[in-house]
């Protein structure tokens, strides 16, 4: 009898409303390129130094095999899907009980052309497209049709690579962006009203900025420095206070800032790097700020293994969040396993701490510079990730 009890709460547990949602992602993606003959050039070698990704202008490398004509697109669709149980609708029998719409959809076109005018000159001209779709972003509100939604299918880049030596490799680049709220709605306690849910709508606008640098890079032998110089505009910040799970917007600004990292390969398998960059940031208030960062990272790779650690001590954000604060300093690192690759099958296996950065200056950059903000992109983290294929 107390058995009959127990599976009796177990499905009430289970048809209990939203106590029972469930969060899922679908990840629907397309990618082409098209390659002409192999044709060697010396800017390739200048394109294989290993940058500092999160720079702005960083030099990207390429395989040792790319060719000199590159035409890529891809095409990306992600819906973010609230599953969940509805007590408060009485449905037929044969029905589950649950909703399985996609609540939200962020689509991205990326086309890009990446061609070499002479032996000394590469150049990439492209544009990305991004389009937010969020239905009934809070949940608890009931059926219909409300949505945030953000869209821009024309965001161009270009990026000019100029090698006057074989040591030295100048860059120009301008690229837009956009970054929206896909997965608002999806965490924290979704427990926003009708009219506070209005008032967020009104309220809410899409990141969108603007950057503008040149920049050069020096090679010879275990050394390398990198400096880029830029200039951005970035309207509408988007970010989250500590512990929140609803984006805000923090105000718009204009950067001047400066950016140099140099790196040095101690060893074969260890090298070390610091960076420094400053930016002067002048809000739309009015307020000015100068962000400053001085970074000191190591890595050491051996065989399938690689460990890498990052410390930096960070001055005050120009814009943030009511409500936010951030230690001066700031730790991350990872572990990363990835075994020999034989034919199409992979394994990579991480494990990372993360501290993201407060500052504008360094958001621009960031992995999040381009689509959906989430509350975790902003969070101290632990985070596991494998990647298999075959």
């Amino acid at each position: 009898m107390r058995g009959l009890h127990l599976l009796g709460l177990a499905s009430l547990a289970l048809q209990g409303g939203t106590a029972s949602a469930q969060d899922i992602f679908v990840d629907q993606s397309i990618s082409f390129t098209l390659k002409p003959a192999i044709r060697r050039s010396p800017l390739l070698e200048a394109r294989r130094t290993s940058p500092d990704y999160g720079w702005i202008g960083a030099i990207r490398p390429l395989p040792g095999d790319e060719p000199d004509h590159v035409v890529a697109l891809r095409l990306q669709r992600q819906s973010r899907r609230f599953i969940g149980a509805q007590a408060d609708i009485a449905l037929p029998l044969e029905t589950s009980g649950y909703d399985h719409r996609p609540r939200s959809r962020t689509r991205m076109l990326s086309v890009e052309d990446h061609f070499s005018l002479s032996d000394q000159v590469a150049m990439t001209l492209g544009f990305a497209g991004l389009k937010v779709s969020n239905r009934n972003a809070n949940v608890t509100i009931g059926s219909g049709d409300d949505r945030l939604r953000a869209r821009d299918w024309f965001l161009p880049h270009a990026v000019v690579h100029y090698r006057p030596t074989s040591a030295i490799t100048l860059s120009m680049n301008y690229e837009e962006a956009m970054r929206a709220y896909g997965d608002t709605g999806f965490t924290g306690p979704l427990g926003l009203s009708r009219p506070d849910f209005e008032a967020l709508r009104r309220s809410l606008r899409p990141e969108k900025s603007r950057i503008a640098s040149i920049g050069g890079q020096w090679s010879g032998g275990d050394m390398m420095v990198t400096t880029s110089l830029y200039r951005a505009d970035i309207r509408n910040g988007l970010s989250f206070a500590d512990r929140a799970y609803l984006p805000t917007n923090i105000g718009s600004a204009r950067l001047l800032g400066v950016k140099m990292m140099a790196r040095h390969q101690l060893t074969p398998h260890l090298d070390w790097s610091v960076r420094y960059q400053q930016a002067a940031v002048d809000t739309m208030t009015g307020r000015s700020v100068q962000e400053r960062e001085m970074a000191l990272a190591a890595a050491w790779t051996s065989g399938a293994w690689r460990v890498a650690a990052q410390g930096s001590r960070t001055g005050r954000a120009a814009l943030a969040a009511l409500g936010t604060q951030q230690s001066p300093l700031r730790a991350e690192g990872s572990i990363e396993y990835t075994p020999v690759q034989q034919g199409r099958q992979r394994l990579r296996l991480a494990a990372r701490f993360i501290n993201p950065s407060r500052l504008v200056s360094i958001g621009l950059s960031g992995p999040t510079a381009m689509g959906s903000l989430h509350a975790v992109d902003q969070t101290r983290a632990v985070m596991f990730s494998a990647d298999m294929g075959w």
